[in-house]
């Protein structure tokens, strides 16, 4: 049985839980997970994002019942990459406050410095995906590229992350794992990520604890 912390007081409204329900936004406006929007005004390092390739989950619980049909992040430079970069993307389910099962693989994103994007949202689009207000989720990110020239060059492409240092993040019981520090997201295959989200996952599988995450946005619909 894993363990998971919060610092909410019970029947209060103060703490940093980053699985607090989230408020709906108005239809046709974006959501994202909890956490602050991590070099928002100036580019620079902030914006590099995890190097290895691998998996994150970011905790995502709507407040009420709400549809989304977009899900995307924001491209903003390719930093002198030079090989192309993947972004998949999915939502699985929770059990014991960790992602499960695989609800949906939506696609991937792409940058590549062959065909230059044009900063701004990279988005999958024409989606249906229904949530359950209260319940809660797990956004799926799962991160490769073509080769190994930016990774050893300890650079990403430049996107729009999130940042937070939510108690309830740390974890324990995984096999030969100590307690991670607070931070925003689950990592999953570190270094091993072949471009497949898995059907089912497990607290056991979390490598580790993420500080900052690629930010997520989803577009509700209704």
């Amino acid at each position: 049985m894993p363990f998971v912390y919060s610092t909410v007081t019970p029947g209060t409204a103060t703490g940093a839980d980053s699985s607090t329900a989230l408020p709906l936004v108005a239809v046709n406006r974006y959501m994202r997970p909890m956490g602050n929007d991590l070099g928002a005004i100036t580019t620079g390092v902030n914006y590099r994002h995890t190097i290895p390739r691998h998996i994150q989950y970011l905790p995502f619980k709507p407040a009420y019942n709400m549809t989304f049909d977009r899900i995307g992040i924001n491209f903003v430079n390719l930093n002198s990459c030079v090989d192309a970069w993947y972004y998949r993307l999915g939502l699985y389910s929770s059990v014991d406050n960790y992602p499960a099962t695989l609800l949906a693989s939506y696609g991937t994103v792409n940058i590549d410095p062959a065909t230059p994007t044009a900063p701004g949202a990279l988005e999958i689009t024409g989606l249906s995906q229904a949530l359950t207000g209260g319940v809660l989720y797990w956004i799926a990110l799962g991160t490769n590229q073509s080769g190994g020239t930016d990774t050893a060059a300890q650079r990403t492409p430049l996107v729009t992350n999130l940042t937070g240092d939510y108690v309830n993040m740390l974890r324990k019981g995984a096999s030969g794992q100590t307690a991670n520090g607070g931070g925003i997201s689950y990592l999953e295959q570190i270094n091993s990520f072949g471009g497949t989200l898995p059907a089912t996952t497990s607290f056991a599988n979390c490598q580790g604890g993420g500080s900052s995450a690629i930010r997520v946005m989803v577009r509700r619909s209704a």
